[in-house]
């Protein structure tokens, strides 16, 4: 279990409705503070400025897929190592062990309760190393 409290968390979302769910359920209700990135092109330089703790991808993006990302994420040695967990409406289980292969801490399926959003967040941070 990781020393601190997860609170700070970088999201890069292409849907603006869902950036907004989030954000809200992250900021109001899990009382976290919140990066909202819309485009994966320039996500790592985002994640480098915000220093967060988390990172949480969505598989489907325009230009580049939440995998790819990653992928590139973990050539960087700022990032490579931060917990990322996926948003996803893929959920076949085919889809979740490649996630998990690459390196996941976790998976939360789309369409998820932006109340329950805060609570699986935490219990997939407090089972990290």
């Amino acid at each position: 279990m990781p020393a601190q409290p997860l609170n700070r968390i970088c999201y890069v979302e292409d849907d603006e409705d869902i950036q907004k769910i989030v954000r809200m359920a992250l900021e109001r209700i899990g009382k976290m503070t919140v990066e909202v990135v819309s485009d994966p092109m320039v996500a790592i330089e985002a994640i480098k400025a915000f220093k967060p703790e988390l990172v949480m991808l969505d598989w489907m993006m325009p230009g580049m897929d939440g995998p790819t990302l990653y992928r590139k994420m973990k050539e960087v040695p700022e990032v490579r190592d931060l917990p990322v967990v996926f948003i996803t409406a893929k959920a076949s289980q085919r889809e979740l062990d490649e996630l998990r292969a690459l390196g996941a801490a976790g998976t939360i399926s789309k369409p998820f309760s932006p109340k329950e959003l805060p609570v699986q967040l935490r219990a997939i941070w407090s089972k990290l190393p």
